[in-house]
């Protein structure tokens, strides 16, 4: 699984696609949440056209137009994008965690969908639905907000886990329920050091 291509700045990491739901996707644009190397990557408003790009939610045009904006727009927007994210956070990770989100995390989603029927229409071709193409950043994470509905009320909340080393979260598609970390080559292989680490030791006695 590849990196996605956004700007760490100072941070020592890379960021991946591993939700396996856009929405749970972008709660863990936030790396090792709660913990003391936390680190957002939503940090400038570049990173959330990238991301949006890179997750499916907007193309390359929608992304050049957006980033061609005035500089003070995009920075506004992005504080907006993070407080969703906040929103979307509080609905998703509790059920990762086998409790559940609170009434009031749910009733703010629910105006949040209210906020963004605007944003759909049906394609006269295709019959389907679609989105129109986005006037802001805010508009930009539309599908994301969809998306996080579709989770809590129409998939297997069993299924959404969380990985014991980073805490990032995701949707085990696994026929057999066996996923643990969120990447095997990363969180996988760290865990799996860590233990060989501590019996090793408890073995040796030192």
């Amino acid at each position: 699984m590849n990196p996605v291509p956004l700007d760490p700045g100072a941070y020592d990491g890379t960021y991946k696609l591993i939700g396996g739901e856009i929405s749970l996707d972008f709660v863990n644009t936030v790396s090792w949440p709660e913990l003391d190397r936390e680190h957002d990557w939503l940090d400038r408003p570049g990173n959330a056209t990238a991301w949006a790009v890179a997750a499916g939610v907007i193309g390359e045009n929608s992304r050049d137009v957006l980033d061609a904006r005035p500089q003070t727009r995009p920075w506004e927007e992005l504080e907006q994008v993070r407080r969703i994210r906040n929103d979307l956070r509080d609905v998703l990770r509790p059920l990762a965690f086998g409790r559940q989100p609170s009434r009031a995390a749910i009733e703010i989603l629910d105006m949040l969908v209210h906020h963004i029927f605007a944003n759909r229409k049906i394609d006269p071709a295709l019959y389907k639905w679609t989105w129109v193409d986005p006037a802001s950043l805010t508009e930009a994470f539309a599908p994301v907000i969809w998306n996080a509905v579709h989770v809590l009320t129409d998939s297997d909340h069993t299924r959404i886990g969380h990985c014991p080393s980073c805490n990032w979260i995701f949707y085990d598609a696994t026929r057999n329920r066996s996923r643990r970390w969120c990447d095997m080559t990363d969180c996988g292989s760290r865990d799996k050091a860590l233990r060989y680490y501590h019996r090793t030791k408890s073995i040796d006695g030192s």
